[in-house]
């Protein structure tokens, strides 16, 4: 479905955050006179919402309700706003069109050529890797989707390669033919929002069914993603001991057969960062392409912001921002790379039903010096470390909100020590976004942020 597709019909976007809105300045710049309804489980920002025209935009905010909703056409999904719902369940039978922001960017660009990246974790790093590695070996590269910008508000302009992020959310329903396709890993994430594992699994390797013959890549190391995409056919693995490929270490990466040898530079620490890198040469390879100085190029490389971010030192205790950390594996690999000793751990946020018992079992033999779990799902956290044994120097507590975690955390440090937010859980609904978090982490702290850059 493309946006001359609405043409005619009656419109309604669900969902007024990042995507919703760059869904409503399209149809706008399509129909700038069609009547269009916009609806939102939670309040949108003053901003966007100043911007409508109480005339055409007719905005309601609340539960979506199938009664009102089965009147409408076509429905344009938010990401957010999962598929297996009972009211989307419904409203589907009743005969009402689905479409999302990312299909009817798709479908309005069939010739694009796109590399899309998807994994439980470290998808946003290796989106961002890649697009720097072909930004620097000269192609017009446009990094876009999950990350970040959407897709749909790039400006037409000549492009040579799509990167493009894409979470489960997206795939679910994707209507899409990457020319290359990268699976990092497979672990559950997102159950409340895909029903149960099963699905999220998927969800996920639908993916591997979509992209174009031979573009499909995926992480070897990865037992469950491995067992997956067995007897699938072409796969380019990466991660593969013995085989061809880049491997990735715990402070470089090698290729095998072409004896390279390339170390990780600062802003990419930790193992998990080498496999994230193993994953974007791969895709510099499947291209054939020539990056002369590739060391240098990688130390040009800058990290994310709020991915183990290095925010300041304050009075002896060092803040690092890993708000985008959203599962019990990214919170491991951050304790992984900055390490336990001194570090005061805070987490918790929307409670998605994850366990926690691989997590608290992994920490038995090195706790951080105190753990500070945060509402919803700070008290499962709490109830599994203990469940586990965990016994931090300092203690494990429980907090209502982000400000007091700091200013406990603060307390708990005697001397010199690290404060490391990496929640493990998504921000809603105490924050806008996980941005939101990590900014309000480093105002609590008393820091402002610097230009982004890893610990």
């Amino acid at each position: 479905m493309r946006f001359r597709d609405l043409a005619d019909k009656r419109v309604a976007i669900l969902g007024l955050g990042r995507e919703g809105q760059a869904v409503w300045r399209q149809i706008r710049r399509h129909f700038p006179d069609m009547s269009l309804s916009l609806f939102a489980e939670s309040a949108a920002d003053d901003g966007f919402i100043e911007r409508l025209d109480s005339a055409l935009d007719h905005c309601q905010i609340g539960p979506l309700d199938v009664a009102e909703l089965q009147h409408f056409d076509v429905l344009v999904r938010s990401a957010g706003i999962s598929p297996y719902r009972p009211e989307m369940k419904a409203l589907r039978s009743l005969g009402v069109q689905f479409t999302t922001a990312t299909n009817l960017w798709f479908a309005g660009n069939p010739q694009a050529k796109t590399i899309c990246i998807t994994g439980t974790k470290g998808k946003s790093t290796t989106a961002a890797l890649v697009a720097h590695l072909l930004s620097s070996a000269g192609l017009r590269v446009n990094l876009a989707g999950n990350i970040g910008r959407p897709m749909l508000d790039f400006e037409p302009s000549a492009v040579d390669w799509w990167v493009i992020e894409l979470s489960s959310y997206q795939i679910s329903d994707l209507e899409a033919e990457p020319d290359i396709a990268v699976i990092l890993n497979l672990s559950d994430e997102h159950i409340d929002w895909h029903g149960d594992a099963e699905h999220y699994r998927a969800d996920k390797l639908k993916l591997s069914r979509l992209v174009k013959v031979g573009g499909l890549q995926a992480n070897y190391s990865d037992t469950a993603l491995r067992e997956s995409l067995r007897g699938f056919g072409r796969v380019i693995w990466f991660n593969r001991d013995g085989g061809e490929g880049w491997q990735s270490g715990k402070t470089a990466v090698v290729c095998t057969q072409d004896k390279l040898a390339i170390p990780a530079p600062k802003s990419l620490p930790g193992e998990h960062n080498m496999q994230n890198l193993a994953a974007a040469l791969t895709v510099i390879d499947a291209l054939d392409l020539e990056i002369p100085g590739i060391d240098q190029v990688l130390t040009e490389f800058t990290g994310l912001p709020h991915r183990l971010q290095w925010i300041g030192e304050k009075n002896g205790i060092c803040y690092i921002d890993d708000s985008i950390s959203t599962t019990p594996v990214s919170v491991t690999a951050a304790l992984n790379t900055v390490g336990s000793k001194g570090v005061v751990l805070l987490l918790g946020g929307l409670d998605r039903g994850l366990d926690w018992t691989a997590f608290s079992d992994g920490l038995l033999a090195h706790p951080p010096l105190a753990i500070v779990t945060m509402p919803d799902n700070g008290s499962e956290i709490l109830a599994s470390l203990r469940s586990s044994g965990v016994e931090p120097e300092a203690g494990l507590h429980a907090v209502d909100n982000l400000a007091q975690a700091v200013k406990l955390a603060q307390g708990l440090i005697v001397g010199q020590g690290c404060i490391l937010l990496s929640p493990g859980a998504p921000s809603f609904p105490y924050f806008r976004d996980f941005e939101d978090r990590g900014e309000q982490f480093a105002s609590y702290a008393g820091i402002e942020k610097k230009p982004a850059g890893t610990h």
